[in-house]
């Protein structure tokens, strides 16, 4: 058994969720309030280890009303500042790393467990192996907000349920990737069913939301 997993990202028109030098302010105020309804309703949201380190996030509740949820965070390295918000402000966060990387980085694990960040330790950092040890922690729904390679890796491993895509109206034309993998062959690439397309409050931004087929 695996939580109900929510793939959530704001894009650019050309695909790309921050620019070569890591703008990544796209949202408008009814964007950043849809996501934050949406982190009301999972019990985790997940980010990947880059996106913790590069948009220092705290993945809080701000601008809904309602409970925040637990934090995750998946690293093969360990190799975090501390002080950064997810380590610093609650509620919980998790990290899941792998024994060998437990091993090699014993002191920045520690330095983080006096943080309260609790750590799993698994032997591959396989999105369904995570997603399962989440759903026997409690976790009944999962938020995935990135980043590219996060979201690669949970599409690869077929390990998700919904994808919500914000089109912004801008163009970076290089930069980082709202997927970021080695990729799929065309005959290989899933179908996802397209059930709710509306324009934004703001008249500039496009919600799509995909079901799994």
């Amino acid at each position: 058994m695996r939580p109900y997993i929510i793939i959530f990202s704001t894009t650019t028109i050309d695909g790309r969720i921050a620019s070569k030098d890591y703008y990544s302010e796209l949202s408008c105020p009814y964007d950043k309030m849809r996501l934050h309804i949406l982190r009301t309703e999972v019990d985790a949201v997940l980010v990947g280890s880059n996106t913790v380190r590069i948009d220092n996030p705290k993945l809080l509740v701000k601008y809904a009303k309602g409970r925040n949820p637990i934090r995750v965070t998946i690293s093969e390295s360990l190799n975090f500042d501390p002080n950064l918000n997810i380590f610093s402000v609650p509620p919980d966060t998790i990290v899941y790393t792998t024994y060998q990387a437990y091993l090699r980085n014993e002191d920045k694990a520690n330095e983080l467990k006096k943080k309260g960040v609790k750590i799993r330790v698994l032997e591959k950092l396989s999105s369904c192996i995570i997603a399962e040890d989440l759903y026997n922690l409690g976790v009944k729904r999962i938020l995935i907000e990135g980043g590219g390679r996060t979201i690669w890796n949970f599409i690869k491993d077929n390990c998700f349920d919904e994808i919500r895509i914000t089109i912004s109206p801008k163009i970076f034309g290089n930069g980082v990737s709202v997927i970021n993998g080695e990729g799929f062959k065309g005959i290989e690439a899933p179908e996802l069913k397209l059930v709710d397309c509306k324009i934004c409050e703001c008249k500039k931004e496009v919600h799509l939301r995909y079901m799994r087929l």
